[in-house]
């Protein structure tokens, strides 16, 4: 007798039949879902595992000139600090009477610099340093060119005190004496002179009153034959004309006027022929005259 069998079964076996011979299905990656996930990524951002393409790098036109144009400068400046043609090797000079333009050269401190290293506000002042140099001007000119321009102080006349002696000029500074021949040769060997007798000259500075120094000059224009001067505390500036007249004029306060008007005097006093012994004009109200 054959076997029934239930319908349920025949279908679970029918179904079993069905899955062992139909091979299995390959499980697909979730493509549209990633694609979804990059498209919300925001504009720059990576996704996780995605590799960054190397970009090579470009230079814009104003990069490229900018550059070309450094490469020029360095080249400029390169040749500039190395060529011979811009070192300085010697410097015209003007104005220079007493001081040797070998000394003004030295001073100067610029031989063999590079025209570019040349301060001349610098340069002018070392060369004011100098005792003679009253005031500098330098100027310089490519490619080496070097021009210095000084104005010296004028020795007017020659002070001696406390032992030394020392060339002044209007503004009462003091300078070094030349030696006989080198004054002489800078037309300065008949200078007039000025005696400190006790010290009282010298002001702070080491420097001579310049209202004194223009007193001795004023005397010795009006009467060149005067050159010697003495001046001490009690009797101040004091001297002798060419005929023996001694004369006293006190302190260098308003001494200019003073010195005009014995000028005047003693050119009156010679023309009646009378010849006093000495003239003390010390006092500003008037003056003494001693006959013999």
């Amino acid at each position: 007798m054959p076997l029934r069998t239930d319908p349920k079964t025949r279908r679970r076996s029918a179904s079993q039949q069905d899955f062992l011979s139909k091979p299995a299905k390959r499980r697909q990656p979730p493509a549209r879902r990633q694609h979804r996930q990059e498209a919300a990524l925001p504009q720059g951002v990576q996704a996780k595992g995605q590799r960054a393409a190397r970009r090579l790098p470009r230079l814009s036109g104003l990069r490229l000139a900018a550059a070309t144009l450094a490469l020029g400068l360095m080249a400029m400046l390169g040749y500039l600090f190395s060529d011979a043609g811009f070192y300085v090797q010697t410097a015209a000079m003007r104005g220079q009477q007493i001081t040797a333009a070998e000394a003004l050269y030295r001073q100067a401190a610029i031989d063999g610099y590079s025209i570019f290293w040349v301060n001349p506000s610098a340069v002018a002042q070392r060369l004011e340093a100098l005792p003679y140099v009253r005031r500098a001007v330098v100027t310089t000119a490519l490619p080496n060119q070097v021009w210095i321009e000084i104005e010296e102080r004028q020795p007017l006349a020659v002070w001696k005190v406390n032992g030394q002696e020392f060339w002044v000029d209007r503004e009462g500074e003091t300078m070094p004496v030349l030696p006989a021949d080198a004054a002489a040769a800078a037309g300065l060997a008949a200078l007039p002179v000025l005696w400190d007798l006790d010290g009282s000259t010298v002001l702070d500075g080491n420097r001579l009153d310049p209202e004194l120094i223009a007193s001795v000059r004023q005397v010795h224009q009006k009467a060149p034959e005067v050159t010697e001067f003495g001046y001490d505390r009690i009797k101040g500036l004091q001297f002798r004309f060419a005929g023996g007249v001694y004369v006293s004029l006190g302190k260098p306060e308003g001494m200019a006027q003073r010195v005009a008007s014995l000028m005047a005097l003693h050119q009156s006093l010679a023309s009646q022929g009378q010849m006093p012994v000495e003239i003390d004009w010390r006092n500003q109200d008037g003056y003494y005259l001693r006959m013999p």
